[in-house]
């Protein structure tokens, strides 16, 4: 029962109520040529209808009505297919005794006319909608054909050419379905691997950090702990203060250790040296010298004073944008600059254009961490071309409250 009112849904969408619009092609010149080929092949169904009536002896009036009721559905058809489509059955049923005298000569009692919109429609029709609405639309068409068709032989012939246009529409349809389906699945991947990275940088950026915090909490520990060493005179209620404050920086260093543990995979490593600074940028530069690559260096201002955190962000993202240098512009000369300023450190990594003929590596995700670390430390990170054809990383992470 559920299939009879489905099929009868179906019907009832293809006569009168369903209605869909054609694809519309991406480029504003690609939609003005689909819409001059569909009128161009309207407009010569119509001039062969009208032809064709003139031959007949039908005056003037009659050939320049079927012309523009020839031309109609082509034009309908830029706007709805289905109704396109059931103007050109209005037609079938209304047109053949104004060519009954082509029955001898043409085999059926419409012109050759029509029977060109009847292709464009069809096809029309197939490139916009599913298989259930084609199959009734085949089977009204070839019913509204029979009454007119004397042969059987015929009418087989009249439902196979009406199944033709519909097939190849389907074929096109499908295919621009499958082509949106692979984009869309394309999209999705490439918005998982960017929230992977990002969620894989956060946990690296998390990973280097632990150092930087488990040291001041380790210094916190050993100075609330000898505090009633260096300061013999103070009160019984100043020791129990700094006893608890031991056992609270302790109980976060423990905490810590835990947080690592749940942040390294199985194939981190246990860390056997201390985190880069800002003062090894220099070795940065000198590895990529190294290589044959004009690298250079200029420092200006006190690093002395650089919070822990900001010098490890500023080393990984100097040691990430040369990377993308080597790789996406080889042999291009570099220039670094890290600046420290009144309230504010800022970094520019500058590469000239590649003059390498070599593949070039795609993109990767490295710009993608640069921003992480600096949107963690509340700064601004601007990347691009320079005018040369080069690329510019540059940074600025702000002091005020970076120091706790």
């Amino acid at each position: 029962m559920a299939d009879q009112h489905r099929w009868w849904d179906v019907v009832r969408w293809t006569v009168y109520a369903g209605t869909a619009r054609p694809p519309r092609p991406v480029s504003a010149g690609l939609r003005v040529l689909r819409a001059v080929a569909v009128l161009g092949i309207g407009s010569w169904a119509g001039f062969v209808a009208t032809v064709t009536a003139i031959t007949q002896g039908r005056g003037a009036l009659l050939p320049a009505a079927l012309g523009v009721a020839t031309l109609l559905p082509a034009v309908v058809g830029l706007r709805s297919p289905l109704w396109a489509w059931r103007v050109f059955v209005v037609l079938i049923l209304a047109t053949p005794l104004a060519y009954a005298g082509w029955v001898a000569s043409w085999g059926w009692p419409w012109s050759p006319g029509l029977a060109l919109t009847a292709a464009l429609v069809l096809y029309l029709v197939g490139e916009t909608h599913d298989q259930p609405v084609l199959a009734c639309v085949a089977v009204i068409s070839v019913a509204a054909m029979a009454p007119f068709v004397r042969d059987w032989r015929d009418l087989v012939l009249l439902a196979a050419l009406t199944s033709v246009p519909l097939f190849i529409g389907n074929l096109v349809r499908q295919r621009r379905l499958a082509e949106q389906e692979r984009l869309a699945r394309h999209q999705q991947r490439i918005a998982e691997d960017t929230k992977l990275a990002v969620l894989e940088e956060r946990t690296r950026i998390a990973r280097e950090l632990h150092d930087v915090v488990a040291h001041h909490m380790s210094v916190l520990a050993l100075r609330t702990d000898s505090a009633r060493y260096r300061f013999p005179a103070m009160t019984d209620d100043l020791r129990t203060e700094f006893a608890a404050l031991t056992d609270t920086a302790r109980e976060g260093m423990t905490e810590l250790r835990r947080l690592l543990g749940v942040l390294r995979t199985e194939s981190d490593a246990a860390p056997t040296s201390p985190q880069p600074d800002i003062a090894r940028v220099a070795d940065l530069v000198g590895r990529v010298r190294a290589l044959g690559t004009d690298c250079t260096l200029e420092v200006h201002g006190d690093f002395d004073a650089l919070p822990a955190g900001v010098g490890l962000s500023l080393y990984r993202i100097v040691q990430e944008a040369l990377s993308n240098a080597a790789r996406h512009s080889p042999g291009a000369a570099v220039r670094v600059e890290v600046r420290v300023e009144a309230g504010v450190v800022r970094a520019t990594v500058c590469n000239d254009p590649s003059e390498s003929t070599g593949p070039i590596e795609p993109p990767g995700h490295g710009l993608l961490g640069m921003r992480e670390r600096v949107t963690m430390l509340s700064g601004k990170l601007e990347t691009g071309a320079t005018p040369d054809g080069g690329f510019r990383v540059a940074l600025a992470i702000p002091l005020e409250g970076t120091a706790s």
